[in-house]
């Protein structure tokens, strides 16, 4: 069966994404896997309030992917996967350990000071992975 990676955050490029996701999934008969990752850079600001933010950013995940699942046409074959770590590379990861057959995701933004900084996870994504890659827009 054809696997198709969905990273997802909540933002309105990743809606975008999974509008392709679902598109590309009827075509084919495809798998789709929703993916959300507890991105622990966010959280690593205070050791104090690490684990608090890692539950609340895990609380908030749970809350995205059951949205995704309700509002899809029963005929689609889906699953959710939530984990903790740093996105483009529990992104890659992923989809090398379950030989996902394309990553369907949005684009995001950075300001030119963030993404010299920290790059973007879609462009890192779109670097890395074992795979094709859509960046939907």
């Amino acid at each position: 069966m054809y696997k198709i990676l969905v990273p997802v955050d909540g933002s309105e490029e990743s809606e975008k994404a999974i509008t392709q996701a679902i598109h590309m999934a009827e075509l084919e008969k495809g798998k789709l896997i929703f993916y959300f990752v507890v991105n622990i850079q966010q959280a690593a600001i205070s050791v104090h309030l690490c684990q608090e933010i890692i539950d609340s950013l895990t609380e908030e995940g749970n809350r995205i992917l059951g949205e995704i699942k309700e509002k899809l046409p029963d005929n689609l074959d889906c699953e959710t996967v939530l984990e903790v770590g740093i996105p483009y590379e529990r992104i890659v990861d992923y989809a090398k350990d379950k030989a996902v057959d394309i990553i369907v995701m949005g684009s995001r933004g950075l300001s030119l000071v963030e993404g010299i900084l920290m790059g973007s996870v879609s462009r890192n994504v779109l670097e890395q992975a074992p795979c094709s890659v859509l960046i939907a827009k």
